[in-house]
């Protein structure tokens, strides 16, 4: 609806909104970082330049498998490192 529509145009132009989110960028920034190469590099193919499964094998010369398994341990290595942050 367009009542819904203005209050996220609100939102997003919300100060608090905009330094939460950047804040919250800048942790999973640091938590990237801190991965290691192959991690690093799976998660920012898959989540950032929104490869497919498919696409990432090719990149990385590797099956899907082993792409999946690696973004899985991948995912669960950052979310570790951002849980032990707070």
């Amino acid at each position: 609806t367009e009542t819904e529509l203005a209050a996220q145009r609100n939102d997003d132009f919300d100060p608090n909104l905009l330094v939460e989110r950047n804040e919250i960028k800048d942790r999973v920034w640091k938590a990237i970082g801190q991965l290691g190469e192959k991690h690093r590099e799976i998660i920012i193919l898959r989540h950032f330049q929104n490869l497919s499964y498919g696409e990432i094998a090719e990149a990385l010369f590797c099956s899907k498998g082993t792409v999946m398994s690696r973004l899985y341990y991948a995912r669960k290595a950052l979310k570790e490192i951002l849980d032990h942050e707070t």
